[in-house]
């Protein structure tokens, strides 16, 4: 999945923002810095609950209600918060955020930016949902933590509906890293200087990403690629004889990929490039790779437990499995 940050060409913003991407970093701030005054805004009926059972039962210990309360609200106070569009055409958007169409618009691989193995503080992806009640916090809601983020990070009022928002929650705010692979494309608007795109081109050199203009056409919004750039590889990877099994898999922390290897696998010297070749053009975290002699172990792959036949077939097909790759 796709997502997108508008960005103005402010001087001081153009300036920050521009070393942050040199640096392969975004910046996830607390709720303090959001631009809707009625963010992260609810009500919460811990404290007065709180009071009334003191009144009742002035010799009982509730300060586990009071405990969890302050941990409740301290979270608050150090979340970090990344908001990004689904979409990438958006007029306003383009207007508020983009210095109406001077600006430009970042496009992430959601799955590269979210990647635990770079911000182990990640906590989890919201898609923002639009009303206009206030959410009310309970103790229901202190004792589920998945419940209190999307009460508290996850509703604005429906005035901000055409934003399409997603947000990334991290456990502290601040700095945050992603891979290089994460950046797939640059939009600028129609209006975006010259001398803004080239400093992107040239940033970007040794990256995969596309460049692309958007415009009015025929009374919407339209894109169009204007350039593209690409990583220099030191190895490869189309001189090997290979084919996935299955569709690469992956979780927060790992790449997990099944390959049959068709070249010559006694060779220990083409083995060692293509891993390092597989390695350049696939891996962005920490991977395992799985390499095998035949197709026909795909019936296996997800047999378990096996039984004594198919072990055997299963170790005879292997050539090499390479793990934190």
């Amino acid at each position: 999945m796709k997502v997108y940050k508008y960005r103005s060409i402010d001087e001081k913003a153009f300036e920050r923002d521009f070393k942050t991407l040199r640096e392969n970093c975004f910046f996830a701030p607390n709720y303090a810095h959001l631009n809707d005054p009625f963010d992260i805004y609810f009500k919460e009926q811990i404290t007065p609950l709180i009071k009334i059972l003191r009144a009742i039962f002035p010799n009982n210990n509730i300060s586990n209600f009071e405990n969890e309360l302050k941990k409740t609200l301290d979270f608050k106070e150090r979340v970090g918060i990344y908001c990004l569009s689904k979409d990438f055409l958006n007029e306003q958007l383009w207007a508020y955020y983009a210095s109406s169409y001077l600006g430009y618009c970042i496009e992430y691989d959601l799955d590269k930016l979210i990647d635990k193995s770079q911000n182990p503080d990640f906590e989890c992806q919201l898609d923002i949902h639009y009303e206009d009640n206030i959410p009310t916090i309970g103790i229901d809601d202190i004792k589920n933590t998945e419940s209190f983020i999307k009460k508290i990070y996850a509703i604005k009022k429906s005035t901000w509906e055409h934003e399409d928002e997603i947000r990334l929650i991290f456990n502290n705010d601040g700095l945050k890293k992603n891979h290089p692979s994460a950046i797939t494309g640059i939009y600028f608007g129609f209006r975006t200087e010259k001398v803004i795109k080239e400093s992107f081109y040239d940033l970007f050199k040794n990256n995969d990403v596309k460049f692309y203009e958007v415009f009015p056409s025929n009374f919407r919004l339209e894109r169009k690629l204007i350039y593209e750039t690409k990583r220099s590889l030191k190895y490869e990877i189309n001189k090997f004889n290979f084919e996935f099994l299955r569709e690469p898999r992956e979780n927060r922390w790992e790449q997990i990929f099944e390959v049959h290897y068709k070249g010559n696998s006694n060779d220990s010297n083409e083995m060692k490039e293509f891993i390092q070749a597989f390695k350049e053009m696939y891996c962005f975290k920490k991977s395992t790779l799985y390499i095998f002699n035949n197709k026909e172990v795909v019936s296996l792959l997800d047999t378990y437990p096996m039984n004594e036949n198919q072990h055997i077939e299963y170790n005879k097909s292997t050539i090499q499995i390479v793990y934190e790759l």
